[in-house]
């Protein structure tokens, strides 16, 4: 039995990326995963920030974004961007698996059941052998309960919605706030090519949460279920498909989970299987995939548990700065605040270079300099330029 260099577990975004940058980097592959092309249950908005080296294709590409918005209340801020993309997850975890296997990596069509560590080798399935592990099967997976805890439901998120076979009347993405129970989360409306992927993304087991969805179905495309899997317009009589997809993804409450290693003197673990997602919005793409290369790169210099230092001197000051936050950002008073705040012409602009991924400089620093100016005019009613035909 031929023993390769490492074998990665997991054949998504983290490790399919793993697998291409561990064979770019010379070493022999083994790329695990029993369903390839397949449907994934997720939003599929690849984030303004670093998305130049997140390389998806054109192909999977289901449409550019023109704005980002965020609504609450009867409140709206709609921002103007021009790199966003939405993308099928299903052909984007494809073709980064096949640049993996181009790249000289092997696949083993079947899922990991069993781990055996002998003579410093592990076994897999009892028919396979590598040196070294990587972890990228997902939140609660195999390889993160064969290696650390289970993440505990309370620092999970429950991520669920609909392919609404509704043709969109333009790009623009939605994150609706304040519309769920209790404190946190949101619901999301992504345009698609031929279709709306909506939503909600809040604390795994709070009751509600679908409710608080088909309402905002109503609202927008007033109809109802009239089968499973279908939904029937009120005004047309059209019966038009909507899928139920969801999943959980990470989402920390406690900034010290950060702190636990993720790695280990011959395995390592990385994107939602590390926890490695945004605690606020629940966005893990990026990290996944550049979590995979980081933990390529940390096992082709012989020692995992560089992944470590790595991945925090890439974006654990975001993980720790949401996780710290997540409670107080959806408090009902600071989302007026911000509404109110955000508006504004001191600070608005500031705000959509952030959201584009633009912004240059400290931008607390800045904001408590801008303050003080936005206050005022927030008292005014006034608004910058850009918002005055909204609501």
């Amino acid at each position: 039995m031929e023993v390769v260099d490492v074998a990665v577990v997991g054949g998504g975004p983290a490790g399919a990326s793993a697998a291409r940058e561990a064979a770019e980097r010379g070493l022999s592959v083994l790329l695990f995963d029993h369903a390839h092309p397949r449907r994934k249950a997720c939003g599929g908005g690849l984030p303004v920030k670093g998305i130049e080296w997140m390389d998806a294709p054109e192909s999977a590409i289901e449409c550019h974004m023109s704005s980002i918005s965020f609504t609450y209340k009867d409140k709206k801020l709609k921002i103007p961007v021009n790199k966003g993309k939405l993308i099928r997850r299903d052909d984007w975890d494809f073709y980064l698996y096949n640049r993996a296997k181009e790249a000289g990596a092997g696949h083993v069509a079947e899922r990991v059941k069993s781990l055996v560590l002998e003579s410093g080798v592990w076994i897999i399935n009892e028919n396979y052998k590598a040196k070294y592990i990587i972890g990228a099967d997902g939140v609660n997976g195999f390889t993160r309960r064969h290696f650390m805890d289970k993440i505990p439901r309370e620092h999970l998120f429950a991520a669920a919605g609909y392919y609404l076979s509704i043709k969109p009347d333009e790009n623009d993405v939605e994150f609706i706030l304040g519309a769920l129970p209790g404190k946190e989360g949101y619901l999301w409306v992504f345009p698609k090519s031929d279709h709306y992927n909506i939503g909600y993304c809040y604390n795994a087991g709070t009751p509600g949460m679908k409710g608080a969805l088909h309402k905002l179905m109503e609202e927008r495309w007033p109809g109802e279920f009239v089968e499973n899997g279908k939904w029937k317009l009120t005004d047309s009589g059209e019966i038009v498909d909507c899928k139920q997809f969801g999943s959980a993804i990470p989402s920390y409450n406690d900034p010290k989970l950060f702190d636990e290693p993720v790695s280990g003197e011959n395995w390592v673990l990385c994107g939602d299987a590390a926890g490695h997602v945004n605690p606020i919005h629940g966005e893990g793409l990026n990290h996944a995939a550049l979590g995979g290369r980081l933990a390529a790169k940390a096992i082709a210099k012989g020692d995992p548990t560089l992944f470590e230092k790595y991945w925090r001197s890439h974006y654990s000051r975001d993980m720790y700065r949401a996780s710290k936050t997540k409670h107080r950002i959806y408090r009902s008073v600071f989302m007026r605040l911000g509404f109110a705040l955000g508006r504004t012409p001191a600070l608005f602009g500031m705000l959509a270079q952030l959201t584009r991924g633009e912004y240059e400089g400290k931008a607390t620093r800045n904001f408590w300099f801008k303050l003080p100016l936005a206050l005022v005019q927030a008292l005014f009613f006034m608004k910058h330029k850009e918002l005055k035909n909204l609501t």
